[in-house]
């Protein structure tokens, strides 16, 4: 029975409490939400259950916490943080892996450079697409230039990926026909 009640507890977080769009209605109790389930859901849930119990009790702390905070958002908050989480679920290992170096890597900058970095996203999430094509276009032509080339750029005070300052981008190589041969 006690796995059953965190299970169902945890099938209640999983699902970010109410669906949302839902009324609030009385919540249903955690043995009604446990039949609800299909069997493959249960077994799912055991299964994480058993991974929970695990843990450090630091760990499981730290589960209950980011469940409160969870239950705390607003509900366009709760989905939208549901569906980075469902994104990441579907993420190949390799994926995952890169993502988390990168977020490792984040992790370790100095805290000036994380803000830095988290300001710089924010300015290019504002940015409106055209603009944030032109900034991509201009990444990959710097990504392009030689070592050479950009301390020249930098040199001459040019900004990354200026576009005046910053050689056309290589034409795309078209294939010949085959030549007949006569």
């Amino acid at each position: 029975m006690k796995i059953r009640l965190f299970a169902a507890i945890l099938m209640i977080f999983l699902r970010g409490g109410l669906a949302v769009g839902q009324s609030q209605q009385s919540p249903a109790s955690p043995e009604e939400e446990w039949s609800k389930l299909t069997a493959e859901q249960k077994a799912t849930l055991r299964e994480r259950y058993q991974a929970f119990k695990g843990l450090s009790p630091q760990q499981q702390q730290e589960i209950r916490n980011h469940q409160e905070q969870l239950r705390n958002l607003n509900a366009r908050d709760r989905a939208a943080i549901l569906e980075n989480h469902s994104t990441f679920r579907r993420l190949t290992p390799q994926q995952r892996q890169r993502l988390e170096q990168s977020y490792q890597r984040f992790k370790s900058l100095p805290p000036a450079r994380q803000q830095q970095l988290r300001d710089n996203y924010r300015r290019f999430s504002q940015m409106s697409p055209e603009q944030r094509a032109r900034l991509l276009q201009n990444f990959r032509r710097w990504q392009e230039l030689t070592p050479e080339q950009r301390a020249r750029l930098r040199r001459q005070g040019a900004a990354p990926g200026a576009q005046s300052k910053l050689p056309a981008p290589k034409p795309a190589r078209k294939k010949r026909p085959p030549e007949k041969a006569e």
